[in-house]
């Protein structure tokens, strides 16, 4: 005699069907953009790899031989990190500087900066009109954040307050220089 299994009823079903289509829904709300997407996460502030690189670009191409160096997408992303918080720290300390005064740095631009683009050079502006007591109090600020960054750039060193590129473990230091072979004779 064999034995047949039986279907579950649509009443059985409906409950579970309901239950996976809520679940799929959080965890849908949750975030806009994926984990692989995402560059850091800053007090719940997404920063995604996508405004990392264009604001990287722009920055660079902008200033290009006005800088030192160019931005690597580690420190445009440690900026970025910081980037709300000088503004803020600015308007607080009465000095506040405006995205028309940043846009207008970044004239030379051949296309429409980015709003990342233009909030660096609003952070960058704002950082210059700190005194010494609202940059001192912007430092235990962003030292105090809840930072977790992507590891593609490193780890977030709250002591330094910007995002340090990480040495892979399977890289090992060498101790000491290459043995040089001895001319033959």
């Amino acid at each position: 005699m064999a034995v047949r299994a039986s279907k579950p009823s649509k009443a059985f079903k409906a409950p579970y069907a309901a239950l996976a289509l809520a679940g799929a829904l959080t965890l849908g709300a949750c975030s806009g953009t994926t984990s692989a997407q995402t560059a850091a996460k800053v007090d719940g502030r997404v920063i995604t790899n996508e405004q990392v690189q264009v604001a990287t670009d722009q920055i660079n191409t902008a200033f290009e031989g006005q800088m030192q160096q160019p931005l690597t997408p580690s420190t445009t992303l440690s900026l970025l990190i910081q980037a709300p918080y000088m503004i803020e720290a600015a308007k607080k300390a009465g000095q506040p500087q405006s995205e028309s005064a940043a846009r207008a740095q970044l004239a030379q631009l051949q296309e429409t900066p980015a709003p990342e683009t233009v909030q660096l050079v609003q952070a960058d502006l704002s950082r210059m009109k700190l005194t010494q007591e609202s940059g001192q109090a912007l430092v235990e600020t962003l030292r105090g954040l809840d930072v977790s960054v992507n590891p593609r750039y490193g780890e977030y060193d709250p002591a330094n307050l910007a995002v340090t590129p990480d040495t892979p473990n399977w890289i090992v230091p060498s101790e000491s220089p290459s043995p040089q072979l001895a001319p033959p004779q």
